[in-house]
């Protein structure tokens, strides 16, 4: 088993963290660490960060940002800062909340037992007999949304936002050196900077979305009306980004 490093951003979430979680996951599965980034809380979320830590010191790691800087550059702050702690030979990145239970970090990285994926993701398909919670209305955005993004740049992916997202770490390296260019649609960013590393031939069999056995949402997202109301501009500055 490879030795994988999950990245896991934190804002504000001292009221619904689940730090159990974490260090059982980690108990059960020792090829596993976990880099937990407070993005600037204002809430309790560093202090209850640190005492997960403090209880396996050796496979948690706690960075801590000066200011909320959103969910792109705390995950890529994660990203490398587990580039310098360990030789990890896959990275990625989960969601606070936990609606991907960790236990499908083990099903998507399996998938890296096939040499020529360089990048797995999530993606949150309904299927028969898959647990996949969301509500009608989060469903049908997501499915507006994807289907734009997917003609806007070329891009045939069934979920693009799901937050279950693991990379080589050679690639890692790559796509994660500089900043983004959204805060919130980086996922997308991802993508296009995977293309452009691979060739449009080679992107098309280094990338697996595998749909996730079980996901349940979890309370509201965090975007806010103005960062939907902002979608179409952020789009567009991605799209001018990666011409």
């Amino acid at each position: 088993m490879s030795k994988v490093c999950i990245v896991i951003p934190f804002y504000n979430e001292a009221n619904r963290v689940d730090l159990s979680a974490f260090s059982d996951f980690l108990h059960q599965h020792a090829d596993f660490s976990l880099i937990l980034v407070d993005d600037g809380s204002s809430d309790n979320t560093h202090a209850l960060l640190k005492e997960s830590q403090n209880s396996i010191p050796e496979r948690i790691q706690v960075l801590s940002l000066a200011q909320n800087s959103g969910k792109a550059e705390a995950v890529r702050q994660g990203i490398l800062k587990a580039m310098q702690w360990q030789d990890f030979e896959i990275l990625g990145y989960m969601d606070a909340d936990l609606a991907t239970p960790l236990e499908e970090a083990l099903y998507l990285t399996s998938f890296f037992e096939d040499s020529s994926f360089q990048m797995i993701i999530g993606s949150r398909v309904k299927l028969f007999g898959w647990n996949i919670q969301r509500s009608l209305k989060r469903h049908y955005f997501g499915r507006v949304f994807a289907t734009y993004v997917s003609n806007l740049f070329n891009l045939e992916i069934y979920d693009t936002q799901c937050g279950a997202k693991f990379f080589r770490s050679e690639i890692a390296a790559d796509l994660f050196e500089s900043e983004f260019v959204s805060k919130w649609f980086f996922d997308i960013e991802l993508f296009l900077r995977l293309r452009k590393e691979m060739g449009n031939e080679l992107f098309a069999k280094s990338l697996k979305e595998v749909p996730l056995r079980n996901w349940i949402e979890k309370g509201e997202s965090k975007l806010q009306l103005g960062d939907f109301l902002s979608t179409p501009i952020e789009l567009s500055r991605i799209r001018n980004r990666y011409r």
